[in-house]
């Protein structure tokens, strides 16, 4: 089950790349390698449209195929990243709402800590941690819980970095994960 593990693979690599006022973490531009290992529990939240489409049949396979996966010693996935200066300038520009706000806990060079909360349709919170022991290294973690009651999904994950080079070749921040990556209309027509 990547679609989680994607998602928030993308949210700690912003969230490495955001600076507060002059402080920024220390990080090379360029193609980095991430290795990530993600766990998590729940449902993730999916659109009313799509959950309203699915007969009760379809909907308990997916659950217990969520639980399954969830019940799975979580693999190691490596992707590529390109890490460019609009990147450390203008970190969740894709990913930010109006409903989803993040705020710089700490920042110094060689680590931040940042707090989101969403308050839309669909609630949650998170806490992503980042570490840069050197321009070329970093490592973190990240936190995230969204929905409510039983059925709240939480992902927790590490992540570590290693900048390859200057040059992202034909990489770009879509990166390779989406290849790998299972829409939620597959899972729901299992």
């Amino acid at each position: 089950m990547n679609i989680p593990k994607t998602i928030a693979v993308a949210a700690l690599l912003l969230t490495a790349l955001s600076a507060a006022g002059a402080e920024k973490l220390n990080v090379k531009l360029g193609l980095w390698e991430m290795t990530s290992i993600m766990r998590f529990s729940g449902i993730p939240p999916l659109p009313k449209e799509l959950t309203d489409k699915m007969t009760p049949e379809q909907r308990a396979k997916m659950i217990a195929d969520l639980e399954a996966a969830a019940a799975e010693e979580p693999e190691e996935e490596v992707s590529s990243e390109c890490i460019t200066q609009e990147d450390l300038d203008r970190p969740f520009q894709s990913a930010s709402s109006e409903d989803c706000k993040q705020t710089v806990v700490r920042t110094t060079r060689n680590s931040q800590e940042i707090r989101m909360v969403c308050t839309g349709k669909i609630k949650g919170t998170g806490l992503f941690r980042v570490t840069t022991p050197t321009p070329e290294t970093m490592t973190g973690d990240l936190d995230l819980t969204t929905g409510e009651g039983p059925e709240a999904f939480t992902l927790k994950g590490n992540i570590k970095g290693r900048w390859l080079g200057p040059d992202c070749g034909d990489e770009d921040d879509s990166d390779d994960m989406d290849d790998d990556e299972e829409s939620t209309e597959e899972i729901s027509e299992r």
